[in-house]
């Protein structure tokens, strides 16, 4: 076995038993605001085959990177009676348990080149760092970001390679570079395109010094050329950030409708913290949980991050100047997030929705390499010199870095936390309990809504309740398909005037245009105090206008008998 299929199969199993460990049953479903979203969309293309990403989930959103859910249905139609939830989790661990460190590997391999000790650390520190691949699956769940994550290495790859060396071997081999390059971002995008604002951050230092090269380049052949060049890439950078600068003062600084202080206000757009404590984190490698609560850190990865920026700085090269530079750029748009909540923060970090999460997903890629760098120097620096001095080194060394392996992946205290976290949004409310959104009882009625609702009707409850995750358990469309959304006239009156069912003639005007007989009550909402649910607060039931018609626990479905429906 190679050093590099051995990292990645190490990498491969710890994931793999991590998982099955937090989670008990595939058949369980992450309870946070987005999986209501993602967690439908695969049902949709189960149940109706429509896939594209032009109509993702109407009439909620239309388009849409829906990638990652392509995957996970397409699971679910090769092996028949597979649930939506379980094609999910199965998708979710194939990128995460496979292509994950096999996409960091290769990222480390274009940088480092093919080495013994990276191709074998370069996966396992893709799994075992920063909370590895769990991140985005506690939070969120942003299982359509995690994706983008996932392929990201391979583009940074690509552009790397081809800003070193490949633009200078020839019209064919540059041009092919070129199309690989397009590939992979196009690949990126159809996951998550804002992934690919992570992407162009993390390439900057790259592509600013190919152009340095290529104006080198120039400057030789033709000074004119590039004087050329120099003024007029300067008019078109000055004209599009002037024009980009003058839009966003007149839309968010002097408009009185969009105003920056009144965007990005939301809860994952809040500061955890102050800035040098965000700084200390992003060093260390410490995320926090879909609880806002810090992990440990992990000392062994925390010291290797910290020892390689000293080595990279020290040597100084092209090479390692530009992986910290990629580090600090990352850094940059996390501690902006996470440390205040300043406008000018806002306008820094609106491309990641001013969510930390987001940016620090993308640790793992950026500290591998640089870590990878860093050991890849010093082995072909001092290795060969300390081998044929003595030997044995070699050994000592093998021995140092499978024990590390199996340390990072057996006893790794922000793992386990991450583990501990992971299983909490999984898990169900307990009792009568609204939040989390599922109780067991809860679960079990959407898992019965096929065999009480007939097939193509509609069911109209509060999503925030737990009932959005009707389509993805129970095979049946729920009204609200998710939690929040530009929602048309009817969506809106329907949801705040419900309970006025046997007096507002408009109610029933739009249960009989949409012909809506069913309404599903399982409690109140998972978070009550949400801006957004207000508009649900007028669902509820009303005697006389609904028949019960089915109970687990509190979860009752009624028949819509008023507004002349039929019984």
């Amino acid at each position: 076995m190679t050093p590099a299929l051995a990292g990645v199969v190490l990498a491969a199993v710890s994931t793999a038993v991590r998982l099955i460990h937090a989670v008990p049953s595939p058949d369980q479903i992450t309870q946070n605001y987005d999986s209501v979203f993602h967690d439908n969309i695969v049902a949709r293309i189960i149940v109706t085959g429509q896939a594209s990403s032009l109509h993702a989930l109407p009439p909620i959103r239309d388009v849409y990177p829906i990638a990652f859910q392509q995957f996970a249905a397409l699971g679910a139609l090769a092996v028949r009676g597979t649930t939506a939830a379980a094609a999910i989790t199965s998708a979710w661990l194939v990128f995460a348990a496979l292509l994950w460190p096999t996409a960091v590997l290769f990222l480390v391999r274009r940088i480092c080149g093919a080495h013994a000790i990276t191709d074998f650390l370069a996966p396992l520190l893709a799994a075992v760092c920063a909370a590895g691949p769990f991140l985005l699956l506690d939070w969120g769940t942003l299982y359509s970001m995690f994706a983008g994550n996932v392929v990201l290495p391979v583009s940074l790859g690509l552009v790397w390679t081809w800003c070193a060396s490949g633009w200078k071997r020839g019209v064919r081999d540059a041009g092919l570079g070129l199309v690989w390059i397009a590939v992979a971002v196009l690949a990126v995008s159809l996951c998550h395109f804002r992934v690919m604002m992570t992407g162009l951050l993390l390439a900057l230092p790259v592509l600013v010094v190919w152009v340095f090269d290529v104006l080198r380049a120039v400057r030789r052949s033709s000074k004119a050329l590039f004087h050329a060049l120099i003024v007029g890439g300067a008019l078109v950078i000055a004209a599009v950030l002037a024009l980009g600068v003058r839009v966003f003062v007149l839309m968010y600084l002097r408009g009185v409708d969009r105003p920056i202080a009144a965007h990005l206000n939301g809860g994952p757009a809040q500061p955890t913290e102050h800035i040098p404590s965000a700084i200390m984190r992003f060093l260390l490698g410490r995320p926090i949980d879909s609880s806002n609560t810090p992990l440990a850190v992990f000392w062994p990865v925390a010291v290797l991050i910290v020892g390689a920026l000293i080595v990279a700085l020290v040597v100084h090269s092209r090479e390692s100047l530009m992986l910290v530079a990629s580090f600090v750029l990352l850094g940059v748009i996390f501690v902006s997030s996470a440390g205040t909540h300043a406008d000018w923060a806002k306008v820094l970090t609106a491309l990641w929705y001013k969510d930390q999460r987001r940016p620090f997903a993308a640790w793992p890629i950026v500290a591998a390499a640089l870590i990878c760098w860093a050991v890849g120097h010093l082995v072909t620096t001092y290795g060969a010199r300390c081998v044929a001095r003595r030997p044995w080194t070699r050994s000592i060394v093998a021995v140092l870095v499978v024990a590390f392996a199996l340390m990072a992946c057996a006893i790794n205290p922000q793992l386990d936390g991450m583990g501990r976290a992971v299983g909490r949004t999984y898990g169900f409310a307990a009792g009568d309990a609204d939040s989390p959104m599922l109780s067991r009882d809860e679960y079990l009625m959407l898992k019965r809504m096929s065999a009480l609702v007939p097939e193509g009707e509609r069911v109209v409850s509060d999503p925030w309740n737990g009932s959005g995750f009707l389509l993805a358990v129970g095979w049946r469309t729920p009204f609200y398909p998710h939690l929040s959304m530009m929602w048309d006239h009817d969506h809106d009156y329907l949801a705040r005037n419900l309970h006025a069912i046997d007096t507002d003639p408009e109610v029933c005007a739009i249960i009989q245009r949409n012909d809506l007989r069913w309404y599903l009550d399982m409690g109140g909402s998972f978070a009550p105090h949400d801006p957004q649910h207000v508009m649900f607060d007028g669902m509820r039931p009303v005697p006389g206008a609904m028949e019960p018609v089915a109970r687990q626990g509190r979860a009752v479905l009624y028949r819509i008998v008023a507004c002349g429906m039929p019984r």
